[in-house]
């Protein structure tokens, strides 16, 4: 689903990436980790528009808060994170930063924030994909020392991150209207993360949950 899936369609399904979903499936699955309960997804989306202000943790029947102003660009890069219960942070990436930077002080630093004020997220695995964005060794060790559990996708296997649906409601929320200011945008990305209903977000983890079987069985995806 979505651009990268296609650009990537004849690794993901290569003998390799099968095997290694398998693996990955066989492995989690002989643990306490529920996509259904106590997992939180995180991923980054690249959006071909301007953006201008980031969001945070909204609440069933709130909106999410617009809080920090970014530079302009003509695509720009949103960092995001959602469970089940609920949209846990989205906002921008800061274009230049380091990786460090980005994701401890920035992406991921700032979901364990939102986490930390709410012991029903506490112990919870943070499910992100292979991309070097992610895989730094001092980010792992810092969702740990955090009290959360680090989980790393199989390479070429967005199926399994319910994220990617996120993404997708939302983008295309964004493309029904024209957007005409900055502003208008601002609200409109805070609207359409809002639109999307508790419901989605639990059928998007169901979608992932019905494609382990799939693995198990080293179908392609």
């Amino acid at each position: 689903m979505g651009q990268k899936a296609h650009l990537h369609s004849k690794q993901r399904n290569s003998p390799e990436s099968i095997q290694n979903r398998y693996e990955w499936v066989k492995k989690w699955e002989q643990t306490d980790m529920d996509y259904m309960s106590n997992c939180v997804f995180l991923d980054e989306s690249a959006f071909h528009i301007n953006l201008k202000r980031t969001m945070a943790w909204s609440e069933r029947g709130t909106r999410a808060e617009v809080i920090v102003p970014v530079t302009r660009t003509n695509t720009t890069a949103i960092l995001g994170a959602v469970s089940v219960w609920g949209i846990i942070n989205v906002q921008v990436r800061i274009p230049g930063a380091s990786v460090k930077k980005r994701k401890i002080g920035g992406g991921s630093g700032k979901t364990l924030d939102v986490l930390d004020k709410d012991d029903r997220f506490k112990g919870f695995y943070i499910i992100m994909d292979n991309a070097p964005l992610h895989t730094a060794d001092d980010i792992e060790r810092y969702i740990i020392q955090q009290g959360y559990r680090c989980v790393y996708l199989p390479p070429y296997s967005p199926e399994l991150n319910p994220i990617e649906q996120f993404w997708h409601v939302v983008k295309s929320k964004l493309k029904r209207e024209r957007l005409l200011s900055d502003e208008n945008l601002t609200s409109r990305i805070a609207d359409a993360c809002n639109s999307v209903l508790y419901s989605d977000l639990e059928g998007s983890a169901r979608y992932s949950v019905n494609k382990f079987e799939a693995c198990l069985n080293k179908q392609p995806l």
